[in-house]
């Protein structure tokens, strides 16, 4: 199933907590050698990046069916789209108008050749970001690669939501079609990536990311040989350690759990009832009903009550 190597998140890097009342700063951003500096933060930057937090922070209201109405979070993207072009090197504008893209496209019921444009535009301008800061990382001396990425503000977010887009921009194309043509080896770069500059990110997001990959991508040989469902579930117990409070966590593991290490299976199915029986987070109302959804009918096809 591909709520597998993408669906689930792979996607959502899916449901981080992000706190969109605010904006992301707007001081000049950390530059590595050879980048060209943006423009210095202006006020009509500012209120375009506090417009474009507010509506995506509507992004849920009037959603029927867990389907949004895309109204508020199109209305998010052009306002980063705005913010972007004043200052199109600024990784941090990037990574939230990526960030609006992905729940378009994941979560307001659009259709097959409108996901695909979508993602490819999501994936292209993430990778293009991630190939110069690499490069840029590579030039640099007397700093290690990472040492050099935590110098640029909104890195983190920047490798996670690449990694959605890839992630989602691969469900349409097939688990088996994807992991040939190399999207798994760059999805475990990426998550790999995050975990380096920040373990905690997100309440682990990079070991999420990961322990998902490794749990629900095929073994193909000379291909994904690496993956280890052993490593699935050490990397998912890692992300539940650091953040035991987070709803995606909760079903990545289960599922994982269910799926590798049967002989904990009541485990798996009290990860399950949390899933489903938690409120959402206000700040992640959609994305966790829609988990919330998924574990509620795993627990039925298991013939467990969720206590709903």
């Amino acid at each position: 199933m591909l709520p597998v190597l993408v669906l689930a998140v792979l996607l959502d890097p899916l449901t981080p907590p992000v706190s969109q009342a605010t904006s992301p700063p707007v001081s000049t951003p950390v530059r590595l050698a050879g980048e060209s500096p943006s423009p210095q933060p202006t006020p009509e930057l500012a209120t375009l990046l506090a417009q474009a937090e507010a509506r995506f922070a509507r992004r849920s209201i009037g959603a029927i069916t867990e389907v949004a109405n895309p109204a508020e979070v199109d209305a998010a993207i052009a306002l980063y789209r705005r913010a972007l072009a004043l200052a199109p090197r600024d990784i941090a504008i990037l990574a939230r108008l990526m960030r609006a893209m992905h729940f378009r496209g994941a979560y307001t019921g659009a259709g097959l050749e409108e996901k695909k444009a979508i993602f490819e535009e999501g994936r292209k301008l993430g990778q293009d970001a991630v190939d110069r800061l690499e490069a840029q990382a590579r030039a640099g001396r007397g700093v290690s690669r990472i040492e050099a990425l935590r110098l640029v503000r909104g890195a983190p977010d920047l490798y996670l939501w690449t990694a959605g887009h890839w992630g989602e921009w691969a469900l349409v194309r097939g688990k088996f079609a994807a992991a040939r043509s190399g999207i798994a080896g760059k999805l475990k770069d990426l998550s790999q990536t995050v975990i380096d500059l920040d373990p905690t990110f997100e309440d682990a997001a990079g070991y999420r990311l990961l322990g998902r990959l490794h749990s629900e991508a095929p073994k193909i040989p000379f291909i994904t040989g690496w993956v280890s469902r052993d490593k699935a579930l050490q990397y998912l117990r890692r992300a539940h350690a650091v953040g035991p409070r987070h709803p995606v966590t909760w079903y990545f593991l289960a599922e994982a759990i269910l799926d590798h290490e049967p002989s904990k299976r009541d485990e798996a199915l009290r990860l399950l009832e949390m899933c489903a029986n938690t409120p959402p987070r206000p700040d992640t109302l959609l994305e966790d009903a829609r988990y919330a959804t998924l574990a509620r009918k795993h627990l039925e096809a298991l013939g467990v009550a969720s206590g709903q």
